[in-house]
């Protein structure tokens, strides 16, 4: 899980209003403007954090992985895992800061899911909602009434959904945008306009939207998103912000806002944490695993030998060391990693790749000689996304050209070309990040195929293993069948893990109770308090 840090330095703070910390206008930068905020629609970062200040599901996730409720008050689970009836508050309330109020009920959530596997709808991630009953065939048009789907409102404060088969991460996936509520009278009376403006946009969470300004020839201060409480919902359960302002701005200044006191939060990257010195408290997610990918389809990897040689010639503690900032990975999946409130790693173990060994690495390079084309040895290009990576890779070359002769030749490359590159195929050796954009081992399976589909590798035990972890009941079970699917990409080397990277988030001076995701790369700002 996450480790606490303490950084060190003066930074100026702004008095809070009230004792208890509540009152303040907590402010943060995002890089650019949101696509939508209409929950079934929205597939981007930025448009994803404001949807999860402005909405609120039937659970909310909790900074240490655990659920808690949101909407529902409780709910109950069959024996089969396929029957989830929901209790629901009768204290949640929409609002759009104007005339419109009205409480939050069962409807509102049925009409959600029905838009989210609608065809016209075009929901982006419908897909991954695809356990709920009858869901598939709608959305892939086979079935025309959306009514099908096993989601109805018992009543306004009761909500049944029924699944067409288990998914250990349905309750997770209950407090996620896909899966927010949708009332049907607002939305018909958007016309067309849901999510794209304040004046169309509702509030059934913590804050409302009160304006949304964006220009893209604008260069002055005001592409902004400002909210402010909803009042409604903060009598039930005290939201301790008066507000939250977004500031569209270009991420070269993130770091210049947040020492200057502009912003109240900032995420940054293992590169950027050194820019900032100070009193902060400061929060540690160790969340990427860098790791070799290498490229099936070229020549040279065509004996598999080879590609095992090179893998068990990889020292993690070595590089790491040299490093500095990062850890050894001795698996794929990173300790950040949880299902539901326990740590991944602690459920199936941390040690999975082979130890290093030169003997070990010889051996298999013997089995690849006798069909090895020795003059593919020189200049296989190695393409790499930072200088943390080009440095990792030349100790490592080292030691292949050392013991097997094997040359590479290092592409250091910017975002964009390294993208192209990696996305054509055109490498012999990638190194490669993982990172999850959920938080869970599939994210990080997902963000592997995504990396290494022009890269020649597939097996079919592993997209089985996949599938079944996917569909468990028992969270022990899908978490052995992920550490079976992880285990099999390390043994055939589809992807050589080297070590893991941070993200880290800095609070400033007297403020308290801001979470950071840093799977989904949003803030939880309802309980945030400055004092």
């Amino acid at each position: 899980m996450a480790l606490a840090a303490a950084c060190a330095v003066l930074f100026g703070t702004t008095a809070c209003r009230n004792k208890d910390g509540s009152g303040y206008i907590f402010k943060y930068d995002i890089s650019y403007n949101p696509v939508t905020l209409d929950p079934q629609l929205a597939n981007d970062k930025n448009s994803e954090l404001i949807i999860g200040n402005v909405f609120m599901g039937l659970l909310t996730l909790q900074p240490d992985g655990s659920l808690a409720e949101g909407v529902a008050s409780d709910y109950t689970v069959s024996d089969d895992g396929l029957k989830y009836i929901f209790k629901l508050r009768q204290d949640v309330y929409w609002t759009d800061g104007g005339d419109f109020e009205q409480q939050c009920n069962a409807h509102d959530f049925v009409y959600g899911f029905q838009r989210l596997f609608l065809p016209e709808t075009n929901a982006p991630r419908a897909k991954e909602y695809y356990c709920i009953k009858n869901a598939r065939p709608v959305n892939m048009g086979a079935v025309g009434d959306a009514s099908v789907i096993g989601v109805k409102a018992n009543g306004d404060f009761e909500l049944e959904i029924t699944l067409d088969y288990p998914n250990v991460r349905f309750l997770t996936m209950l407090t996620e945008p896909p899966a927010m509520p949708c009332s049907e009278e607002y939305f018909l009376l958007s016309q067309g306009k849901y999510g794209l403006s304040a004046e169309c946009t509702p509030s059934n969470g913590a804050f409302y939207l009160k304006s949304w300004n964006y220009s893209p020839y604008n260069i002055t201060d005001v592409n902004n998103l400002i909210l402010r409480r909803n009042a409604k919902n903060s009598a039930a359960r005290q939201i301790y912000p008066s507000g939250l302002n977004f500031f569209i701005e270009d991420e070269a200044g993130f770091v210049g806002d947040f020492l200057s006191g502009t912003t109240s939060c900032i995420a940054v990257s293992d590169d950027d944490a050194a820019l900032i010195t100070g009193e902060y408290t400061c929060t540690a997610y160790s969340n990427i695993t860098v790791g070799l990918v290498f490229n099936r389809k070229k020549e040279v990897f065509a004996d598999e030998d080879l590609i095992q040689a090179l893998a068990r010639l990889t020292d993690r503690e070595t590089i790491a060391a040299a490093l500095e900032h990062y850890a050894p990975a001795q698996a794929i999946i990173p300790h950040e990693v949880s299902m539901l409130d326990k740590s991944y790693r602690e459920l199936v173990g941390s040690e999975m790749t082979p130890e290093y060994s030169a003997v070990a690495a010889k051996s298999f390079f013997e089995k690849a000689k006798d069909t090895l084309d020795r003059s593919l040895l020189t200049g296989a290009r190695v393409i790499v996304p930072d200088d943390a990576a080009a440095e990792a890779v030349s100790y490592i070359m080292q030691e292949w050209q050392r013991e097997f002769g094997f040359y590479c030749v290092v592409d250091r490359l910017n975002e964009k070309e390294y993208s192209a590159r990696l996305e054509s195929g055109d490498y012999e050796i990638a190194v490669v990040e993982l990172s999850g954009s959920y938080n869970s081992p599939a994210a990080y399976m997902d963000s592997f195929r995504k990396s290494v589909r022009l890269g020649g590798f597939s097996d079919t035990e592993f997209e089985s293993l996949m599938n079944r972890a996917e569909e468990c009941e028992s969270m022990d079970e899908s978490a052995e069948l992920y550490r079976q699917a992880e285990q099999l990409l390390i043994n055939r080397a589809a992807f050589v893990p080297l070590y893991f990277k941070n993200e880290y988030f800095f609070i400033g001076e007297d403020m308290t109770d801001i979470y950071y995701n840093s799977f989904t790369k949003t803030v939880d700002f309802s309980q945030a308090k400055q004092f």
